[in-house]
């Protein structure tokens, strides 16, 4: 806990007053409290001697029943009855004094209750012997002496009551005057220490107040210091008031030494002047509304104003806020900011200028890696601590790496080319790179890639840019296999224009920059050779464009235009065009719009794609065939099903009764030739079932869902236990994955690559079938196979029979295709075809790898 903030906060000494106040109060109180309760003591034992007062009448009175003189008396007097009457009524004013005296007191109550009762028992005794009336003198002296035994005996039983209740009394009579003696004593005690605590308390506040009115004045004079030296200019105004109470002006009532040095005003000269006078500019544009609203609403307001001094102009940036009875302005001057702003606008506007053009060419740029089938990568240099370079950071992919290596460009950027290709080192790769850097001159080189299980051969241009190096790789495979002679070189990628050049001739594109205000164009070389023209030959607009149009595609051209002109958005489309020597090509085209020199331009690409467009009409052509193929094939499924399994069934009928009726009547060159004609209508209805089998696997995906390949691999085991058990085979197995997939097409393709195993079985070893699964990147697979996932499920079955040439891994996927003469292994050659088939269903791929006497490798590719 901070007690030096306690110690030093006012707040604490006003509470300490506002204390020393209670204690005071307090004690006030508390003094009267004991003086009421000394009062109450001392009139409790006033009331207890009034008590004794009334038990000494009490005592007096029954003392003088029992007198020999009063009884006399009574005798005496006995025709004068008022002396008993006088003493019963004193009697009884004693006693009602005392039930009087002790109401507050039941003890004392119940004891007077018996007291009445006596007194009236001694009264009534005592009228009795002062009514004693006997002639005979010893009868009557023996009466009296009778009766005066039985008062004297009434007498002694008051007496013992009034000695309880005297003792009873003079036991209240100590307590309530040792009562009295405390409450004497702790009253003036009590006061006096309340007094000297509270006079404490006052003094002590008075003294911390004291100093704080010190210590404000040393702040006043420091703040005044503080004013003294700002840079800023602070003004203190009060209000000034009409005769309604309104605020119509303000007053100096304090000013710094910074009016004179910004606005040439004497601060001791302006102080008791008027705002409106020395300040006009403070009513323009309602600025005396707002220093209304900070005095009115009590709210701070900021804002800026310019005054012109010296025939120049000055800014200000103004603070008020209200304090106590008027408002207090700070103004600081903003000039040197405000030309600094003006400078900085000027350079942000051609800075974004910059940018824009930077833009348009990045976005060129960006058409352009993704039209052209070329590699662009860019790699930074990094050097250890002797400046040498040890490898690369990746900066920049194009996506055209991904058919090549499976990458994706945004998973290698940023890493390590040491870690994402390292056989650059190997290669040779790196020294190129490094040399480009040091010498500062392009480098061209070949390189092969080995990525997709087959040779594939890059040309590639490395070119310094800053400390990096720019690498274009462009496919020369096909090149390399048709001339070894053919050799090219990338060109030189010293700047941008010269990349966009030859990217738009190799892609068959050409740019375009298109501004709508004047319809003027500015088009690439490219594109006016794709045109049939020379190189700026005419003078390129919409409607002179129009003229290469093809007459067909006018109206749709002119209707894009309209659509592009009104909604500023540009869509692709496709269009012919008729070259300057009258061929008709095909373009498509791009772009989008952007802000250039504060103009909204067009930018785009064009795209020659008359190969594309005839090589989709080629296509359309191959379907028209493909499912006049198909209608064929459905007509030869009908046939299958019905008109040659038919007469099939007959003869298998028949060949069933000849063998009950005339099987025992055969010759033996009879049974052989009978038994070769049930072998081939056997092998005939396999060949049916087997064709009806390949043709009527569909390639829709309607009954695709998620299935577990391990649960159709126990089906398939099962189902083939009987042959793995007669083969003595052994199957191992990895833990297969879930795929998206036909269920009974999966099974299919197990039984008939399992069977295949247990059919072409070693004739020396016992059978072994392996099964191996793992996850593979979609470039493991051959280049010359559609991809459509990243990764690819591989699933290999490795046997160790009879194996085959590697030169029929392709043809044992063929239909009716045998490596083997049927009597040496049965089968009609169609087992494989449908497993081929199955694959390519579900957008996998199958491959085979075998070695005579060693074994034979199918794997299958399934996509995730």
């Amino acid at each position: 806990m901070d007690f030096k903030h306690v110690y030093t906060s006012t707040k604490t000494y006003i509470i300490l007053l506002i204390v020393a106040l209670a204690l005071l109060l307090f004690t006030a109180s508390t003094a009267y409290k004991q003086i009421m309760r000394m009062q109450e003591s001392a009139d409790m034992v006033a009331q207890t001697l009034k008590v004794y007062n009334a038990i000494g009448s009490l005592t007096e009175h029954y003392s003088q029943a029992d007198s020999d003189e009063f009884r006399e008396t009574l005798l005496e007097d006995a025709y004068l009855s008022h002396t008993l009457k006088n003493f019963k009524e004193e009697g009884r004013l004693v006693l009602d004094s005392l039930k009087i005296l002790t109401q507050d007191n039941h003890l004392q109550q119940a004891r007077l209750q018996p007291m009445e009762a006596l007194l009236n028992k001694m009264n009534n005794q005592l009228h009795v012997l002062d009514t004693l009336n006997i002639e005979n003198e010893d009868a009557f002296f023996k009466a009296k002496e009778a009766q005066k035994l039985e008062i004297n005996k009434t007498i002694g039983n008051i007496r013992l009551l009034k000695n309880q209740v005297l003792q009873n009394e003079k036991y209240l009579m100590q307590e309530r005057q040792a009562d009295y003696d405390s409450h004497k004593f702790l009253a003036p005690l009590t006061s006096l220490i309340l007094a000297f605590l509270a006079l404490f308390i006052c003094v002590l506040t008075f003294i911390r107040i004291y100093k704080n009115k010190l210590r404000i004045r040393q702040s006043e004079a420091f703040l005044k210091n503080i004013l003294a030296t700002t840079d800023n200019i602070i003004n203190y105004f009060e209000p000034v008031f009409n005769s309604d109470e309104e605020v119509i002006d303000f007053k100096v009532v304090y000013a710094n030494d910074c009016n004179r040095d910004y606005l040439g005003l004497d601060p001791d000269a302006i102080i008791g002047e008027m705002v409106s006078e020395v300040f006009p500019f403070f009513y323009v544009d309602g600025k005396f509304d707002e220093l209304l609203q900070v005095y009115n609403e009590q709210t701070k307001i900021d804002f800026e104003r310019k005054v012109f001094i010296d025939e120049k102009n000055m800014w200000f940036s103004c603070f008020a806020t209200p304090l106590t009875e008027g408002v207090l302005l700070t103004a600081r001057n903003t000039t040197l900011e405000k030309e600094a702003d003006a400078a900085q606008a000027i350079f942000k506007k051609r800075l974004e200028n910059q940018n824009l053009e930077l833009l348009d060419s990045r976005a060129f740029l960006g058409n352009i890696f993704k039209s052209i089938s070329h590699i662009v990568m860019h790699f930074k240099s990094i050097r250890d601590a002797e400046n040498n370079i040890v490898d690369f950071e990746i900066l920049f992919v194009n996506e055209r790496i991904n058919p090549v290596t499976g990458d994706l460009p945004e998973d290698v950027k940023n890493k390590k080319v040491s870690e994402v290709y390292p056989a650059i080192f190997e290669m040779g790769v790196f020294t190129h790179l490094k040399e480009a850097i040091e010498t500062n001159k392009p480098m061209f080189y070949e390189v092969p890639y080995n990525g997709n299980d087959y040779a594939q051969w890059f040309s590639a241009t490395a070119i310094k840019l800053g400390d990096g190096v720019t690498v274009t790789l462009r496919d020369i495979t096909e090149e390399k296999k048709k001339s070894d002679e053919l050799k090219q070189v990338n060109e030189t990628l010293v700047i941008q224009n010269s990349i966009l050049s030859d990217a738009e001739s190799l892609a068959k594109i050409g740019s375009f920059i298109w501004d709508m205000d004047s319809d003027s164009s500015e088009l690439s070389d490219n594109f006016y050779a794709m045109l049939g023209c020379e190189a700026n030959e005419f003078k390129s607009s919409l409607v002179r464009y129009k003229d290469f149009i093809h007459p067909d595609d006018v109206e749709l051209y002119e209707k894009r235009g309209a659509e592009i002109v009104s909604e500023l958005k540009a869509s692709e489309h496709t269009y012919r065009v008729i070259t300057k020597q009258g061929e008709v090509k095909h373009f498509k085209t791009n772009g989008q719009f952007v802000i250039k020199n504060d103009k909204k331009v067009m930018i785009g690409v064009v795209q020659d794609v008359t190969e594309s467009i005839e090589a989709e009409e080629r296509l359309v052509k191959s379907n028209l065939r493909l499912k006049q193929s198909n209608a064929e094939l459905e007509s030869f499924n009908r046939v299958a099903s019905h008109d040659l399994q038919e007469p099939l069934r007959k003869i298998q009928l028949f060949i069933s009764r000849i063998e009950d009726r005339e099987g025992d009547h055969f010759s033996e060159k009879g049974r052989f030739y009978f038994e070769k004609v049930v072998s081939g209508v056997k092998r005939m209805e396999s060949l049916i079932k087997n064709l009806l089998a390949y043709s009527r696997i569909d390639s829709s995906k309607s009954n695709f869902e998620k299935i577990d390949l391990n649960e159709i691999f126990e089906k398939v085991e099962d189902d083939l236990a009987t042959r793995i058990q007669d083969a003595n085979a052994e199957i191992v197995v990895d833990k297969l994955p879930q795929v998206k997939a036909v269920v009974f097409q999966m099974e299919q393709l197990f039984t008939n690559l399992i069977s295949n195993a247990l059919k072409y079985r070693s004739l020396t070893d016992a059978p072994k079938l392996e099964i191996r699964y793992k996850k593979v990147k979609s470039s493991k697979l051959p280049g010359h196979v559609l991809k459509v996932k990243k990764r690819y499920h591989k699933i290999s079955f490795i046997d160790n029979g009879i194996g085959f040439d590697a030169e029929h891994a392709e043809k044992i996927f063929e239909v009716f295709q045998r490596l083997h003469q049927k009597t040496e292994y049965s089968g009609n050659g169609i087992g494989l075809a449908i497993c081929k088939k199955i694959v390519e269903n579900h957008n996998g791929f199958i491959r085979a790898k075998g070695e005579p006497g060693v074994g034979a490798t199918f794997i299958i590719y399934l996509p995730f």
